[in-house]
């Protein structure tokens, strides 16, 4: 029996941190495809046309880059290196011009088509669920949680995450919005010293008031991607091409999911 424990190499490091975003990817794929999306339109909001159709402009112009650049990782695995750390922020960014062109024609918003209008649009998103003019099949997608909700989701057993089927697992779902909450809280700098009363409070306040929703993850993922760098793609140390490659179409199956749920619901409110 050896005396000390082998400690993780980089290589096993980068492996699992890899695995881990590629069950939540999946996880978000396999609940986008087995759900269903509709919505309601609240009265009858006036049309901006002009910012419709440059936003209409901005989002094909997206789209034909992302499917561009999937097609050249198909043809060449190499190529995806490239593509990966920006993919996500591609991505957000098509779902967002269509965001915004959806919750201006359900109830006129028309923030999110200037500036700051990204938290806007998050913030529209949720009182659209909120008042059940949209809505999803699945309870995983349905639910908008507090994030003091988020902290009583059951906890996984350590390691659990990298095993190559957890994305097929109930538990997944809530690991993966623990995770957003991470992001969450690293971005809103929120750090608390629990020995302290005054940051306990402070902490209760902020998580009972605060929310995360599943289809946060786009969002969140491009924060990640724009500012904080995709340190689960960890090429010097062991991720594949043929890797890079296989995250790049379940991301891109995903993003298509939800995207052509969007372009469904807008068309029919035009």
């Amino acid at each position: 029996m050896a005396l000390f424990a082998r400690s993780t190499s980089p290589l096993d490091f980068a492996k699992a941190s890899f695995r881990t975003h590629l069950n939540y990817i999946r996880c978000i794929e396999k609940l986008l495809s087995a759900s269903s999306f509709s919505a309601s339109k609240i009265g009858t909001p006036f049309k901006e046309n002009a910012e419709i159709t440059r936003f209409q402009k901005l989002y094909k112009v997206t789209v034909e880059s992302i499917k561009k650049d999937i097609e050249l990782a198909k043809e060449d695995s190499e190529f995806a290196v490239i593509v990966a750390p920006w993919f996500p922020v591609k991505c957000y960014y098509a779902l967002y011009y269509l965001e915004s062109i959806f919750v201006h024609l359900m109830d006129g918003t028309t923030h999110g088509f200037f500036k700051g209008g990204h938290a806007a649009i998050r913030k529209r998103m949720y009182s659209l669920r909120d008042t059940n003019a949209i809505t999803f099949s699945s309870h995983e997608l349905d639910k908008v949680y507090l994030l003091a909700e988020i902290e009583t989701l059951p906890p996984i057993t350590p390691g659990r995450n990298t095993r190559s089927d957890f994305w097929q697992h109930k538990q997944c779902h809530g690991s993966l919005m623990k995770r957003l909450m991470d992001y969450k809280l690293i971005t809103d700098n929120k750090k608390w010293d629990l020995r302290k009363p005054i940051d306990r409070k402070e902490k209760i306040e902020y998580c009972g008031k605060k929310r995360l929703w599943l289809l946060d993850f786009f969002y969140w993922y491009r924060i990640k991607a724009n500012y904080r760098d995709l340190d689960y793609i960890d090429f010097e140390n062991g991720i594949a091409f043929s890797e890079i490659l296989e995250y790049l179409e379940i991301y891109y199956k995903a993003f298509n999911i939800y995207r052509v749920g969007l372009v469904k619901q807008i068309n029919t409110l035009l």
